[in-house]
């Protein structure tokens, strides 16, 4: 990485060490090049999950990266956790992630940074989870999105564009967005036309993927689903409404 001396990686977690352990190696092997001087990993780590001491997701995370800041939060919470690893933001870039969503190919990340440094009105690049169509104009996430040369897609609408998982932001998005937050939403449904509040801010930006025409789906969050299924905790209104996990009612 030679653009840029420091990029902020901030990370929502639970307690799922092993999960952890294997996302942290994935993004070393395919973002940094093992590599990782040049990062600092910001994580939340939420207390529901394994039956563990939350110092060891801790652990983990300090045997992988050598900056390190963390939170253990004192009751689960979607909205507060993104809140806070964002609050902590110092670098001009955040790699958004989530600890259960693995990568597939490695990413050139200064070459993401330059398409940023570029675009000046372009907020953010997000990698697909799908395979690109073979065209240069295709239909995703409730718009348009247009093929440009440097080798990424723009959105042609601003209502519904900004994803969380996984995304390189600029800073300036992520510190004007965290005063503006609420507890009470699901993270990534406030950067919506429908939350007010928000308006202002998503529509002076534009929105990005990071992807050419053609390309094999670039990420992967399956572990996280079989996870939920084994430790009988979900994400209620099927992830839309999600705010915090809950434990399933076992069936009598």
């Amino acid at each position: 990485m030679n653009n840029i001396s420091k990029i902020d990686i901030t990370m929502t977690a639970v307690l799922r060490p092993a999960i952890l352990a294997e996302t942290l190696v994935n993004i070393r092997k395919h973002v940094c090049k093992d590599n990782c001087d040049g990062y600092r990993l910001i994580l939340n780590i939420d207390p529901i999950g394994e039956d563990i001491d939350p110092l060891k997701v801790v652990k983990i995370a300090n045997k992988n990266f050598k900056d390190v800041v963390y939170n253990i939060a004192e009751k689960p919470s979607f909205p507060h956790a993104v809140k806070w690893v964002w609050s902590q933001v110092e670098a001009p870039y955040v790699f958004h992630w989530e600890d259960d969503v693995n990568i597939l190919h490695d990413i050139d990340v200064d070459d993401m940074i330059s398409i940023l440094k570029k675009y000046k009105e372009l907020s953010s690049l997000r990698l697909y989870k799908a395979v690109t169509p073979a065209k240069k104009r295709f239909y995703t996430f409730a718009c348009t999105w247009n093929y440009h040369k440097e080798g990424f897609y723009m959105a042609n609408d601003w209502k519904k564009q900004f994803g969380l998982n996984p995304i390189l932001i600029k800073s300036e998005f992520v510190k004007e967005a965290v005063p503006k937050m609420v507890d009470n939403i699901n993270p990534e449904k406030q950067f919506r036309y429908s939350q007010e509040y928000m308006r202002p801010l998503i529509r002076k930006w534009k929105y990005g993927l990071y992807t050419k025409p053609g390309d094999p789906r670039m990420i992967d969050g399956r572990k996280g689903q079989s996870w939920k299924n084994q430790m009988g905790v979900d994400k209620p209104g099927g992830g839309k409404t999600f705010t915090e996990w809950v434990k399933k009612e076992k069936k009598k």
